[in-house]
């Protein structure tokens, strides 16, 4: 009877811990599909989401990376740099030198590359995003670094010789843009469009050095070559301009895709309070400088000794892309020699409903970029008024030409002697001025340049020309 008893007894524990083990095992599955579900909903959840689940308890570190890593593109571009880099240094030199040309002041004669060497350390591809705005093309975004090692030489023909400057610890760090346009046809590519993207803006680090001497001889040599690196990236490279390269094998119409005129801003400067007060007797002599682009820069007239002025002056510019592109203003001290910048600051266009006048009391600042800013103190208020018009297609054809007229206009400012520099801001219309509006030879010939523009491009109201040194 024991016996028996005892193996029912093993026979009930024995099925119940093979009943009670499965009813574990089954628990544990739903627990496991349960947090699978669960992951695959938070999978699906975007960042306005989350914060809406977590409110304050939002953690920091979640993070939704919009662009994927390339190590394996960087491997491939490393064997490949010098070639790459071979051929890149001859279109550099080729496409550059131009440009150094338009942008150079007149106190220089040339600006050339004495030698052009991109290096053996290839650029490093931080990340890439590809996405399809348009129909018709494939937009790629490629987060670029490159702290590589080139041999660049400037040669600097001033009126005291030739200088050779070396550009050392050169750094770049920038998103460069890339637009495929396709095509039916192979290699299905038509064109494509290059440039860099102003947010994050681009970074571009070097020091310069004079071959075989020291720049602390040669004042104003340094600023004159960030000045002219800096005003060639933003109007030329960073979006919404570009570089339109044609591809072989399918006939394309490349003017087609060249950035064209969208809209007129119309500024009107207004006045400036509290400026901030540079002089050592008297007061500041103020005057303001717009741009939209640094190419096309306008000015008021100068008023003497006033940190409260009033200019109520009108002026008109053309704007490509609303979305990217924003107004800058510049407060200027006139002084004999060089003019001090009183204070900077900056409108996006973006914040600008078209047709739908707006008035701003723009906050001066010592320097767009608040991380260089030393100088906290306060530089006073400019107050503008801002009125964004769309154009129409037959106004954008209008505007372009004579966008096209301005520039060979300020070439030839440039080679008469009245601008330093072709992003020099001048008075377009210059009224009252023998300058612009009348004379003979080539001042005249610009004036009147400027006066046909001046319907579309820079017209200034009011005020009188003068130039800045």
């Amino acid at each position: 009877m024991g016996l028996i008893s005892g193996i029912l007894m093993g026979m009930i524990f024995g099925v119940s811990l093979m009943a009670g083990w499965l009813q574990m095992m089954k628990y544990r599955s739903g627990k496991r599909i349960g947090k699978a579900v669960d992951i695959k909903t938070l999978s699906t959840l975007n960042r306005d989401d989350l914060r809406k689940i977590c409110g304050d308890n939002y953690p920091e570190w979640i993070s939704f990376p919009v662009f994927e890593q390339a190590k394996w593109l960087n491997k491939q571009l490393s064997k490949l740099w010098p070639f790459v880099a071979e051929a890149a240094s001859a279109v550099l030199k080729e496409s550059v030198e131009p440009l150094l040309e338009d942008y150079r002041p007149t106190a220089v004669n040339s600006l050339k590359f004495a030698k052009l060497s991109l290096g053996t350390v290839a650029p490093k591809i931080e990340g890439i995003r590809v996405q399809s705005l348009k129909k018709g093309q494939v937009t790629m975004d490629i987060d670029l670094r490159w702290g590589g090692d080139p041999n660049i030489v400037l040669e600097v023909d001033t009126p005291v010789g030739n200088i050779p400057i070396q550009l050392k610890d050169l750094q770049v760090f920038t998103v460069v843009r890339v637009i495929f346009h396709l095509a039916e046809e192979m290699p299905c590519i038509s064109a494509l469009l290059v440039a860099l993207l102003s947010e994050p803006k681009p970074r571009i680090d070097y020091t310069l050095k004079a071959v075989g001497g020291s720049l602390t001889g040669l004042p104003g040599i340094s600023d004159m070559i960030d000045d002219t690196v800096e005003s060639i990236v933003t109007d030329t490279l960073q979006w919404p301009h570009r570089i339109v390269v044609p591809m072989g094998g399918t006939a394309v119409d490349a003017s087609e895709f060249e950035l064209k005129p969208e809209g007129r801003l119309t500024v009107t400067v207004v006045r400036a309070n509290d400026l901030k007060n540079l002089e050592m007797i008297g007061k500041s002599d103020p005057y303001v400088v717009v741009h939209v682009r640094p190419r096309f820069k306008v000015k008021t007239k100068t008023i003497d000794n006033n940190l409260n002025p009033v200019w109520n002056e009108t002026f008109e510019l053309i704007a490509e892309d609303r979305e990217t592109q924003g107004l800058t203003v510049e407060v200027f001290d006139k002084d004999i020699g060089q003019d001090q910048r009183l204070g900077i600051a900056k409108v996006r266009l973006s914040e600008l409903e078209p047709e739908k006048p707006k008035e701003v009391n723009l906050r001066l600042l010592a320097s767009l970029d608040t991380l260089k800013v030393k100088d906290k103190k306060d530089r006073g208020t400019c107050t503008i008024k801002l009125l964004y018009h769309l154009f129409s297609k037959e106004e954008q054809l209008v505007a372009l030409e004579e966008e096209k007229r301005i520039l060979e206009a300020r070439k030839e400012m440039k080679e008469a002697g009245v601008i330093e520099s072709t992003t020099d801001a001048v008075d377009a219309s210059a009224s009252g001025s023998s300058t612009a509006t009348g004379g003979s030879g080539i001042m005249g010939s610009v004036g009147r340049e400027l006066s046909k523009a001046g319907k579309f491009m820079g017209r200034t109201i009011t005020g009188h020309s003068k130039r800045i040194e």
